[in-house]
């Protein structure tokens, strides 16, 4: 819990050394501005005791373990709470899509929320149990200084971001750009930040309403912060089987990863081949004539799993072929970057040729 500044502690320390009674002391410190709670914390600092000298309290002291648990648990949390705002928004863009919204970039924002959610709820949980029972078996455990710096520098974190959220919605709302789908994205990030401020606001407003460490009890939780604790699990787990589901089979991204690998590979044969043909006026007999110049050389020239060289055909003067076998179909166009979608973009599952003509000078 809070502490009553040092000199006001000295002061009162020397009082009672001197056999002035407690109530004489609170009296004259109320007087000279001092508040009730600064007085009662400064007056808790020394127990009740028939010594003529007065007998400190244990004080709350934090050490590397309250630390560590601390820290892992606050960045644990920051961590889950961006990874569920993603998801979130990924899934408000969908369902609001925008003409120029790439799904592709989509799919990697889920991809990373799914690993961190996957990673961070656990570690969460562990850690905040083994907090919990710290604090069963010594209940001022939990008003460590760390945990109340760590508390109230996520209160300001999250206060400077649903001020600014707030303040984005309104100069949006004046540009007339107030859309649903802004709104609704707005509306994610003062839920999350604000669910967590109340969080961390009830706990220390708890332990505000405390003046001394000893003989006394925190006075029971809010009964919302068992409906609020459940709720940022059900959601959090909620939206990490969405992105799953939506994510779809890890093999099948495999797959897919590697048609693209193939596809780039295509790409770079085929810049090699337009330079060999811009250097010698002629197309390449086969691809290794690709790797006897600097400027036309190529690094792949082989399907990344068989190993098996692509295949190259010259047909004509300029014209040629390429050959290689896709493990499936190529995605809707709509999960490709525009610049993604030249010759080589569609295909499907199998073996494919494309036919190519180098441009003329």
């Amino acid at each position: 819990m809070a502490a009553a500044p040092d000199h006001l502690v000295t002061f009162v320390r020397t009082c009672l050394a001197r056999g002035i009674p407690r109530p004489d002391i609170s009296r004259e410190l109320v007087q000279a501005g001092w508040s009730d709670r600064e007085v009662s914390l400064a007056l808790d600092a020394f127990a009740e005791s028939p010594l003529a000298v007065p007998v400190p309290r244990k004080r709350v002291s934090s050490s590397p373990r309250d630390a560590f648990l601390h820290l892992v648990a606050m960045v644990s949390l920051y961590n889950a709470a961006f990874a569920v705002g993603a998801v979130l928004f990924v899934l408000i863009a969908r369902w609001l899509p925008l003409p120029l919204d790439r799904e592709f970039a989509g799919k990697s924002t889920l991809r990373w929320a799914v690993a961190t959610l996957i990673v961070s709820l656990p570690i969460l949980f562990v850690v905040h149990r083994t907090i919990a029972r710290d604090v069963l078996r010594n209940p001022i455990a939990r008003l460590t200084p760390v945990y109340r710096f760590l508390a109230y520098l996520t209160l300001l974190v999250t206060a400077l971001v649903m001020a600014g959220d707030l303040v984005c919605v309104v100069i949006w709302f004046l540009q007339g750009d107030a859309t649903l789908r802004f709104l609704l994205r707005a509306a994610v990030v003062l839920l999350i930040a604000g669910g967590v401020y109340l969080w961390y606001a009830s706990d220390l407003g708890r332990e505000e309403s405390l003046t001394g460490t000893v003989g006394r009890s925190l006075p029971p939780p809010p009964a919302w912060r068992a409906a609020l604790a459940r709720c940022g699990a059900a959601v959090s787990l909620a939206c990490l089987v969405t992105a799953l589901v939506f994510l779809g089979n890890p093999l099948e991204a495999r797959r897919l990863r590697l048609d693209e690998q193939r596809v780039d590979d295509l790409r770079a044969i085929q810049r090699a081949i337009e330079n060999y043909h811009g250097r010698h006026t002629a197309l390449p007999e086969t691809l290794e004539d690709l790797r006897s110049d600097p400027t036309t050389f190529v690094a792949n020239i082989v399907d990344p799993v068989t190993g098996a060289p692509y295949t190259y055909r010259a047909t004509a003067e300029r014209t040629y072929e390429l050959t290689a076998s896709f493990d499936r179909s190529s995605p809707p166009e709509k999960e490709q970057a525009p610049w993604n979608q030249d010759g080589f973009f569609s295909h499907g599952p199998g073996e494919k040729t494309f036919t190519i003509t180098v441009p003329g000078r």
